[in-house]
């Protein structure tokens, strides 16, 4: 694999992968003045895989599937397809999935 092949890969990959942030929320009443505070830290050394069984996010954070790209109800759950890729071994490895709807996010259920 040529190094702009490998750059190509490495762009395609990056959009994956994001480094795990936690939201902390806090009130805080000052005399009459009630103010809320958000704080989001964010590290780098602690990443987690959008296309990983389990992993729950955004709907747009997931890459439609271009032949499957309606909705559809399984056991009462909207879901939909997905596409996913992987760097192993110097090649690029295609997946799908699905995604279903829980509460507000979306969750992947089945990879292959």
């Amino acid at each position: 694999m040529n190094i702009m092949n490998k750059l190509l890969v490495l762009l395609l990959l990056t959009t994956n992968v994001f480094a795990k942030c936690v939201v902390q929320q806090k009130t805080v009443k000052q005399g009459n003045t009630i103010e809320q505070q958000m704080i989001e830290t964010c590290d780098d050394n602690q990443k987690f895989d959008i296309g990983q069984i389990g992993f729950s996010g955004k709907l747009e954070l997931f890459k439609a599937h271009p032949d499957f790209p309606k909705q559809f109800t399984h056991n009462g759950t909207s879901c939909k397809w997905f596409l996913d890729n992987e760097l192993k071994d110097d090649s690029l490895i295609g997946y799908q999935g699905i995604i279903c709807k829980i509460r507000s996010n979306w969750t992947v259920v089945d990879k292959f």
